[in-house]
């Protein structure tokens, strides 16, 4: 997707950090602009900011549970009502539960984790997908992984981490999947500067309802997060370059590299090639499968 002029765009997520920033900053390209979160004040909130920005476009709040599949299906029902067309999912709803160990984690948190970072994240991207197969025009869907589903697994955020590494492997699939109107995009951040910490404050009663708000990132000293205005703009050009993955931080990029190496050399030291290795090869199946299905049609 080259331009977002008049396009529309649905941000879960949206009332605060980095999907705020994302909603500024399609603004300022003149997109039209829907921001989903749980707390119908907060959307309103984001939604009148964005519009005293004073960049002509029509910017509407409207609350969605992405834990609810049919507050998901009413969240895309309104959207394609009110604007006629959706042509632009951010999917950015996103939740951490703190720091514990693994073996100390509750499991209302990490089912609270999961609900959110990844079926969330999935139940929004199936909804919206196939009504973009349906509208037949051109549409792009970016997800909002992590830093930590690439690079370095962060000790005590073992749910984070697992949800986000979901999204990763799910995204990837749906890149070979998708039909040529439709582009997807991995957005991995780096430690950012967003209210995700507090995010617990909003859990929802299935979950166990509230947690206590925590205090805030540090703000002086050797380890600071990147501001969240590092991340709009930045998404937004990667998605006209074409890019699937996109990393506005360099910070993570020696996590995703020590990661790789050590893949790499597991595989030098554990395996080595046969002449026929292709004959066991996942992805030239899977080709030739599709290449098969094609000739069928």
């Amino acid at each position: 997707m080259k331009n977002f002029t008049d396009k529309v765009a649905v941000i879960s997520g949206g009332a605060n950090g980095i999907g705020l920033d994302i909603g500024k900053c399609l603004a300022a390209e003149k997109c039209h602009v829907v921001i989903a979160d749980i707390d119908q004040a907060a959307c309103g909130a984001a939604a009148s900011a964005i519009s005293a920005l004073g960049h002509g476009v029509e910017v509407v709040g409207m609350a969605c549970d992405v834990t609810d599949k049919d507050q998901i299906t009413a969240l895309a029902d309104k959207a394609w009502a009110h604007f006629g067309h959706v042509d632009i999912l951010f999917n950015n709803a996103g939740v951490g539960a703190g720091l514990k160990p693994g073996d100390k984690t509750e499991d209302d948190d990490l089912r609270w984790v999961f609900e959110v970072n990844f079926f969330g994240n999935w139940n929004m991207c199936m909804e919206f997908l196939r009504r973009f197969k349906a509208q037949g025009s051109e549409a792009h869907i970016c997800n909002t992984a992590s830093e930590n589903s690439i690079g370095w697994p962060m000790p005590l955020m073992s749910g984070y981490n697992a949800s986000k590494a979901a999204v990763l492997g799910y995204t990837g699939m749906l890149r070979m999947e998708l039909p040529e109107h439709i582009a997807i995009s991995l957005l991995c951040p780096g430690w950012t500067r967003t209210d995700i910490g507090n995010s617990g404050t909003k859990r929802q009663d299935k979950f166990g309802g509230p947690k206590p708000a925590r205090p805030h990132y540090p703000q002086e000293g050797d380890h600071m997060p990147y501001e969240v205005e590092t991340v709009g703009a930045h998404t937004l050009a990667e998605i006209k370059n074409g890019s699937f993955y996109i990393f506005p931080h360099y910070a993570s990029r020696h996590l995703a590299e020590e990661r790789n190496d050590e893949i790499i050399a597991a595989f030098d030291a554990q395996t080595s090639p046969s002449e026929d290795w292709q004959k066991n090869d996942t992805r030239s199946f899977y080709e030739a499968l599709q290449a098969q299905r094609e000739r069928q049609k």
